[in-house]
């Protein structure tokens, strides 16, 4: 039996969110103020393949099949990755809370 799961703009939306909500507590001054005047031109707000890293970060094994890493940050002029502020990894799966973030520059 399949689980229903969040489509990828329900995990980005969420994920906003919740970066919204915590940054302030989370992110130096300088990194907020960062955020608020380059976000709107440059902002970067992507769904990536859960990194190797996260299994040793929250104890259990982490598949793309059932999680997403989400980037928040600032693109270039290229559309490349300028500078992240946030990675995090939410269950996909519709009846599952899971939310772990990684604040940056660590």
């Amino acid at each position: 039996m399949s689980t229903q799961q969040h489509s990828v703009e329900t995990l980005l939306n969420t994920a906003l969110e919740l970066f919204m909500e915590l940054a302030s507590d989370n992110l130096p001054e300088h990194e907020i103020t960062l955020f608020n005047q380059a976000f709107n031109e440059r902002g970067l707000l992507a769904e990536t393949e859960p990194g190797d890293d996260w299994d040793g970060d929250v104890g259990f094994e982490v598949t793309d099949a059932d999680y997403a890493e989400i980037w928040v940050g600032l693109e270039n002029s290229e559309q490349e990755v300028e500078h992240l502020f946030a990675r995090m990894l939410i269950a996909r799966a519709v009846d599952e809370k899971f939310c772990h973030i990684e604040w940056l520059p660590d």
